[in-house]
This record gives C-alpha cells, structure tokens and sequence, in this order.
C-alpha cells in the first residue's frame, strides 16, 4: 500500500520543524508538540499514544488517519480526505466501512455457520455412521461447542499478545483444519474430534473481531459497527439453516462440512488481502498462562461472577440444548423437512424483536431486573407447559401448539444473556475483559454438559427440552439470588 506523506508515520526532525513553522498547514492526527525542548524531541516510528498530552483535533478521525496504527492502508488516506469534506473520498470510507462489516461479521459468523448448517443433517449423519434414530448425531454441535468454549479462553489474551491479525490467522487455521478433517472423517469419534478443533478456531473469532473494532474505533462509531455486524450476523444466522436443508434435499450431508472448510478459507483470503494489524507492538500484552489462569480463578472466586455464571449456564444450555435436539423433535417427532429452517427463522425473528425491546426497557429497569423477568418467564411458562403436554398430549403437543409456546418462550434468550453479562460485569472495572471470557466460556461449557443431558434423556417427546427450559429459569433465579445479582443493577 502507498504510504501517504501526510499520513503521521516516519516523520524526521526536518519535517517537525516545518511542522512547527506552519502550524495552520498540519492535519489532523498529526501530534505537534507542547512545549519545545528536549522532552519534545521527535521520534522515528509511531508515536506511542500514552506518551504526553495529545493536541486536540477539530473532529475525530479513524486511527490509521491518526497515526496510532502501526502498519497504514489506504482507508487511512480515504478517511483523511473526508474529514476535509472531500465528497468523493466520502463516498469510499463508507464503501471501506461496508467491506469491513462484511468481514468482521464473516469472522464472527464463522462458528455459527459451522452449527447450523450441520443442524438439519444430524438424522443423517447418525444414519450414516450406523448410530441408532435420534441418539449421537447431537455431538455433531456439541463438539462445536465444547471447542468453542476453550477458544473464548485462548484467543483473547493470544491477540493481546501476538496482536490481531496472528490469532485471527491461528483461529482461521484451526477452523479450516477441522471443517476439512471432519469432511473425510471415515469414524463419527474422529468426525467428533475434528468438530471439536473446528470448535476451538471458530469460537474464539468473534472475541477477534470485536477487539479490532475497538482497536479501529470508539464511542457511537464502534455503537454504529458492531449493531451493523450483529445485523449481518443475523442475515447468516437466518440463511445458513436454508442451506443446511438444501445440502440434505439434493446432496451428500459432507458437503455442509466441505463448505464450512470453503467458508473459513474465504473469509482468511479477504482478512489477509483488507485487514491490517491495529494492534501497536507497544500496547501488546506479554503471554503469561499463570498471569491468565490466576485472572480467571480470581473471577470466578467472586460470589457475584459465580452467580451470573450459574444462571447464564442454564440459559445457554437451554439455547444448547435446542440447537441440538431441533432436528431430533422437529424432523423426526413431527416429520418436518422445509419447516425446520422456518423453525430458525421464526426463532432469529424473536431474538431481535426481544432484543429491541430490552434495549428500550433497560435503562429503566437495570440488567438484573430484567433478567429477572426473563429468568421468570422461563420458570413459569416451562412449568405450565410441561403439565399441558404431559398430562394432555402424552408429551407430543400438537405442532402448532408446540411452536406457539417455543418461539416466545425461547426468544427470552434475547434479554437474558446480555443481561446477566452485564449484571455480573458490573463490579469488576478493568477485568471486565478477562471476565466476560471466563463468564462466556463457563456458560457454554455449561451447554454442552446440558446439551450432552439432553442427548442421554431424549425419549421421543417435547417434555425433556419443556422441563429442561423450566428448571433453567428456577435455577437461574436461584444463582441469582445466591450471587446478589438482585442488588446490582447494572
């Protein structure tokens, strides 16, 4: 990429005098000092962003525009221009803007689309690999999130460490490795293993991604990205299971495998090709598995993190557990083929209707309060309907019936994770970051030990996934009250 001359980066002494000799001709981003004198002396490189008092600059601008990243692109130059009122150059940050939404939402989805395209095959995989109807065919997820859960832990202080762009290549590495792997796994204990590596790449990518947002920007800009990653995310989220079904309809049940190997593979060729390092080598944090494993440990020794972290693993584990059992109950309880990505759609419909409604109630209510709610919707609506279809239907509820308690009952989800993260992260200042790892990877654990219960129970009814929903939301209220989460409103 070009390295523009204005862009802050290599200046010599030469150049900061006619700086200084021209101070209405400076950019901005371009730090002048404060006072001349030694402690003012230019220095080659980047300037490191905790040294002295930065000058203020009529408007905020990306950090490669500023100087801060160490590698510059040509995003910087574009961004640089439309803060002058370049119209041109404004049209290009917002198409740069776009493409790096596109990939940082790919990078987050990688995980999610190694699940769910796999969903509707689990019937066939179990078929395939001689396991009996409805038994086995969940490890098929499980294993993706087993691997997943031990990612959330490794990649984040990897990026701190290495910096951003080596541990999304060592997430993508692994990823790519096990889609393929689990392509030709002629045995469903490797197939489970691969998933499982494929689990550990993937699910530490959005951790990735986020950091690099951050790294790039800040405040309603981050605000404004991360909504329209989390838009794209839900695009995906609502496609994939499409084309898990077509994959199932018309093709081998590999080929859902072989495309998330394709998938990950793309998305490292764009990574690669448009995404620089953000991570000043100065700013990165040295590698220590004792300094790491002692944060965690210190995290969870705490009544409050332990709370949370309690409640947020029946709320996963319920999330689990149905992502596991979906194709069990629906394709082979009700017989459902096409109606199963309907399922998932419907369902990723209430997740951001719920999503929107306690982005409103929230700031009025607190996190804890509504968590509470959600947790007691949960607990009450599981507890009637396991009464309804046991004692009326013999546990298989007409379908309609069935789908009309799910879908609201489920979408709770939408308030309680992001809840009870917040809730619980609320004491713990600057080890939020370590926290919200240790908190995240303990609650979907939790889910693959739920989803794993599940798998081992499932007797050809609704009433496992119904009473398993129904102890989520007593439990979860339990750890609460136990952890004092009813007294942080976060």
């Amino acid at each position: 990429m070009t390295r523009h001359p204005d862009d802050g980066q290599d200046r010599r002494p030469q150049a900061q005098d006619r700086a200084e000799a021209n101070p209405p001709e400076a950019r901005p981003g371009e730090a002048r000092p404060v006072e001349p004198g030694p402690s003012s002396a230019p220095e080659a490189g980047p300037p490191a962003p905790s040294r002295g008092a930065e000058p203020r600059a009529p408007a905020p601008v990306p950090s490669e525009a500023a100087g801060r990243a160490p590698l510059p692109s040509g995003m910087a130059i574009a961004a640089a221009r439309a803060q002058a009122g370049s119209a041109p150059a404004g049209a290009q940050e917002e198409r740069t803007s776009l493409i790096f939404v596109a990939l940082m939402a790919a990078m987050g989805a990688t995980n999610a689309v190694a699940v769910d395209i796999v969903i509707p095959a689990q019937g066939l995989i179990a078929e395939g690999f001689g396991l009996p109807p409805g038994s086995g065919g969940q490890w098929a997820v499980l294993a993706m999130f087993l691997g997943a859960a031990l990612s959330q832990l490794i990649l984040g202080p990897v990026a701190d460490a290495w910096g951003r762009r080596r541990a999304a290549f060592l997430g993508l590495s692994l990823a790519f490795a096990g889609g393929l792997l689990a392509t030709l796994a002629p045995s469903f204990e490797l197939l489970v293993a691969a998933r499982m590596v494929q689990g550990l790449g993937a699910g530490g990518l959005r951790v990735v991604s986020l950091a690099i947002i951050r790294d790039r920007c800040s405040g309603d800009r981050m605000a404004r990205i991360v909504s329209m990653q989390a838009l794209v995310f839900e695009m995906i989220m609502f496609v994939t299971p499409i084309l898990g079904q077509l994959i199932v309809e018309f093709a081998h049940w590999r080929l859902g495998l072989a495309l998330t190997a394709v998938q990950v593979a793309g998305t490292a060729v764009a990574f690669h090709l448009l995404q620089p390092e953000t991570l000043d080598p100065a700013h990165r944090r040295p590698l220590a598995l004792r300094s790491v494993l002692a944060t965690y440990a210190g995290v969870l020794r705490m009544r409050s993190a332990m709370g949370a972290a309690l409640a947020m693993a029946g709320a996963f584990g319920t999330l689990a557990t149905f992502l596991s059992s979906a194709q069990p109950i629906f394709g082979g309880v009700y017989g459902l083929t096409w109606g199963l990505p309907a399922v998932f759609a419907g369902t990723t419909v209430g997740f951001a209707v719920v999503a929107v409604v306690n982005a409103r109630m929230v700031g009025r209510l607190g996190a804890a309060r509504m968590a509470r709610i959600g947790l007691w919707s949960w607990a009450v609506s599981g507890s009637l309907a396991l009464a309804l279809f046991w004692g009326a239907f013999g546990g298989v509820p007409p379908l309609w019936l069935f789908l009309a308690w799910l879908a609201p009952t489920l979408a709770m989800f939408g308030i309680l994770y992001g809840n009870l993260l917040a809730a619980a992260l609320a004491p713990l200042g600057d080890r939020a970051g370590s926290a919200s790892s240790a908190l995240a990877a303990s609650g979907t654990l939790a889910g693959v030990a739920l989803g794993a219960l599940m798998a081992e129970i499932f007797d050809g009814t609704v009433l496992p996934m119904t009473g398993m929903l129904a102890i989520a939301g007593f439990a979860g209220l339990a750890a609460m009250r136990w952890g004092g989460l009813e007294r942080i409103e976060a």
